[in-house]
This record gives structure tokens, sequence and C-alpha cells, in this order.
């Protein structure tokens, strides 16, 4: 899910520091016994062979974190689509290879000359995909940009003559994964990715139904600029259900909301997409600048665009340097949240930095040589994009537990487990029931594409002993409430230990 705060609740951050030191608990505490194990197992199989669920696969790999027995397994090493699942991938990748306390850095050059109070030709901006432009890490997604027309205004900046140049040049060319479908382009979850990246892509637009049919609907978007347009073909209706369609054609920022609001019914959010992520940023910054006195002669533009561009932009004197938040801030809000966008900007950046240029084969690499250090030879696995959305993924349950595991031995543990989303209490695992005994013991990434449901991660049994588990479902036709009914009342057998 999209929306999530940066900060974790009191109860979270209760919750949290219990997992964490849950997970120090000596060996000759009690653990479940090899007649308890068989039981367990012979219950679990009869939860997985459910009918209703007889036209879909599963794969699961059950163990303990301490002994490293195997209380479950079925189809351990089937791969399977993942769906988000592929984010453990590529966040414990990034975490070893970039390593927690990178940040991304963007910088501020220009072409010409500056005299007296005028900058006399373009600024260029240059980006390696830092992601945290956007509301969920500053209280505004023009908070960035603000700062920058302040600081150019200190250095005595009160005009630009030429044009705010978006320079992608670090990265190659792409802005969609591999697989993703051409047909779904418009939902926030297919946002484009890129080395520039505003307000994660998208657009949030607040829908405000009126009290009364005949009445207007308002639509309030998070960051209005010139470079979308919106068309308002909502209907409003005396009863039923808010319905809106949302449709942007490809390669255009004209966004259509279409369908039906019930007149006196609550504010909502929808989010749709925009294309070219690059022409987006210098589009915002442009107005930003505007907004804060720095008059601007020429027009926002993608480097790609221009003829006399020499792709030599990391050689232009700097103004301002900016610098992200820590991976640390921003691999949790990545994998809480599961959102897409990171995890290709995260791909690409290890491939920047690692190989020198970030496109998706250098990115493949980055991740293929960590994920190496856990045992997964790479011939056994696919990686088709960083986010999960492709279908071409490939990767098993045993290799899954085998990254958990890698982490969970590691001196990033700490860490690692904080990216979790924890049961009944935040990112996507926040809607579990607070009396459920997944609640506070489960911490998980969860993955979601049609007929794709999947469930990886960490939980403590009642006898304190932490397991790692990681469970795959491809094929169902009964949607995810029905393969996470299954999923969830075997962990809680799990956690119960079989005993129950």
């Amino acid at each position: 899910m999209k929306k999530s705060p940066l900060s974790i609740s009191l109860v979270a951050s209760f919750l949290a520091t219990w997992f964490l030191s849950s997970l120090t608990i000596v060996a000759d505490q009690a653990v479940v016994s090899a007649t308890d194990i068989a039981a367990l197992a012979e219950r679990i199989d009869a939860r997985f062979d459910d009918p209703n669920l007889a036209e879909s696969h599963w794969g699961v790999l059950i163990e303990s974190a301490e002994t490293g027995e195997i209380w479950y397994e079925r189809n351990a090493d089937r791969t399977f689509v993942p769906a988000s699942n592929q984010k453990i991938l590529v966040a414990a990748a990034s975490y070893r290879s970039l390593g927690p306390d990178f940040q991304f850095t963007t910088t501020i050059g220009y072409r010409g000359n500056i005299r007296g109070n005028v900058l006399h030709g373009d600024l260029v901006v240059r980006g390696d995909g830092d992601p945290t432009v956007y509301n969920k890490f500053y209280a505004h997604s023009h908070d960035v940009f603000r700062g920058w027309a302040k600081e150019l205004q200190s250095m005595g900046i009160r005009r630009i003559t030429g044009n705010i140049i978006g320079d992608d040049d670090a990265w190659v060319d792409k802005h969609t994964g591999q697989g993703w479908p051409i047909d779904e382009i418009t939902p926030w979850y297919f946002a484009e990715y890129g080395p520039l990246s505003f307000n994660e892509n998208y657009v949030d637009l607040r829908i405000i139904p009126p009290a009364e049919v005949g009445g207007e609907v308002i639509i309030e978007p998070n960051v209005e600029s010139s470079y979308y347009t919106l068309i308002n073909n909502i209907e409003v209706v005396a009863s039923g259900r808010n319905q809106i369609r949302m449709s942007r054609p490809m390669f255009t920022n004209t966004i259509t909301l279409g369908g039906t609001v019930v007149a006196g019914t609550r504010p909502f959010e929808q989010t749709p997409t925009i294309t070219n992520p690059t022409l987006f940023y210098v589009t915002a910054l442009k107005e930003v600048l505007e907004d804060e006195g720095i008059r601007v002669g020429g027009d926002p533009v993608d480097c790609d665009d221009l003829e006399d561009w020499d792709g030599k932009g990391e050689d232009l004197p700097v103004l301002l340097t900016h610098k992200s938040r820590p991976l640390s801030d921003i691999v949790p809000l990545f994998m809480k949240r599961s959102q897409n966008m990171t995890g290709e900007n995260l791909l690409h950046a290890m491939g920047q930095y690692k190989h020198g240029f970030g496109s998706f084969r250098n990115g493949q690499r980055v991740i293929q040589d960590e994920l190496a250090a856990f045992g997964l030879d790479p011939d056994r696995y696919r990686i088709a994009d960083g986010s999960g959305l492709s279908r071409y993924n490939r990767v098993t349950p045993r290799q899954i537990n085998a990254i958990n595991r890698g982490m969970y031995e590691s001196d990033l543990r700490d860490l690692w487990l904080q990216t979790q989303a924890i049961a009944g209490v935040d990112g996507t695992l926040r809607r579990i029931s607070s009396d459920s005994p997944l609640t506070g013991n489960v911490h998980a990434k969860t993955g979601t594409l049609t007929s794709v449901r999947s469930l990886s991660g960490f939980l403590t049994t009642d006898a304190g002993e932490v397991v790692i588990f990681s469970i795959l479902n491809n094929g169902s036709f009964r949607g995810s409430s029905a393969v996470d009914a299954v999923s969830h009342s075997v962990l809680e057998m799990v956690i119960a230990g079989g005993v129950n």
C-alpha cells in the first residue's frame, strides 16, 4: 500500500523493540519437540490442501532461526512469481552493496556564467535516483526545491536567463520494467522511475464529494503544476458507493477522472501517474523557483531533448549539492509501504555506483553478486525488475529464507528486522486485527499481484523461538483474502508451536 507515516507510532516502536529483544533469546529456552513438529506439519498440510484453493500452487518453507531445523516445507525449491517479495532481494542487496549510511546525491550546476544577480545560461540538475523528494520525508514535496531557491538567492542569484535542465544521463533512458503491462499505466503502483524523481512520479488527488447532489466535486492535488492536466468527469449521485475511474493515455499527462461519488461522503484519495519523471521534476522546480522570486527566462527541459547537449553534465560547475536521508531511513519505508518506484531506483543506483552506469543489467549484477554470499545461484532464480511488478521474476521459498537468514545472522540484523511490516501495527500488515495472534509477533514482507500472494519474514512463537518463513502462492482465482486466510492460520499454528 502507498500510504504510511514516516515515523512508526509509539505502539509500533514498542513492538519493534520487543521483537528485536526477543531475537536474542538463548538456546536453552523451550523449543518445539520433534513430535510436536511432526504434528504441526500434518496440520499445516491439511490447511494448505484447502479444496477452495486447489487450482493454485503453494511454495512454503518454515524453519527455526535458532537451530535451522525445518518445521515444514512444500515445493520449497520450486520457483514462484514473488510479487513484492522481490523487494526482499533488492533491499538486502542495497544494504550490503551501498551500505545503510549511503545517501543519494543531487547536484545543481550551470552552463554559462554568473554576472551580478543573473545566471546567464542554464541551471542543470543532475540526479542519481533520490526517491525522497516527497511528503513522506518532508512536510511538502516542494520543500527541497524551496530550500534550493533560498540557497540560490543567498548567492545573489535572482534571475536565470536560460532553461532548467534535467540531466538524467547517469542512467539508461528507460522508465518502466521488463514485463510491465502497457494497458495499466495509470495507478500509482505503476509509476515510472528515473534518476530525477519528484513526488514519487505521480500526483496525489484528494477527491471531495459535495454535500448535495448537484454540487461540484472538488479535486485537490498535493502538488499543483502545469505539467499535467486534470479532466473532471465525475458524476455526483445520491446513494451507492464511490467508484472512480482514472485514465491517462500513454505518453501523455492528461488525466481523466470519471465514475461516481456519493453526495455527503468523506473525502478520499486517488493517485494517477505521470510520464517522463525528468520533465516533471524540472517543471516543478522551475515553478517553485518562480514562486520564490527567481525569474526564469527559459523552459524546463529534459537533457535528451537538447541538440547541443554534450552529455557531460557531471563536469559542469556546481552551485548546490543535496544529500538525501540515509538508506537506513529509506529502506524501511520502501519495504513497509511496498513502494515500487523506490525498488527500481535502488536497483539502478546500485548499478550506477558499483558499475559506473545505472542500467537494469548493472543493477541485476550487483544483486546477484551480493546474494551469492547467502548461497543463491544466479542461474536458479530470475530478476526482472526491482519492485516485483514483473511476472518474469522467479524465486524459491528456500532462497527467500536464505536471504532472511543471511541478514538475520549478519551485523545488519537489527536494521533488517526494522524494515519488515509489523502485523496489526504498520505497513502492509497493519490491517490485521488487534486480537490476532499474529499482531506484534509477525514481521514480514507481503506481495500481491493478480493470482499471486506472498508473505515472508519472521515470527516469534509462544515459547519464544524465532522462526523464519516464506509462503508463496501462485494461481489462485479466489483473491488475496482467501489465500491470506490460509497463510495466516498456518502462522497462528506456528506461533502456538503446534501444541493446540
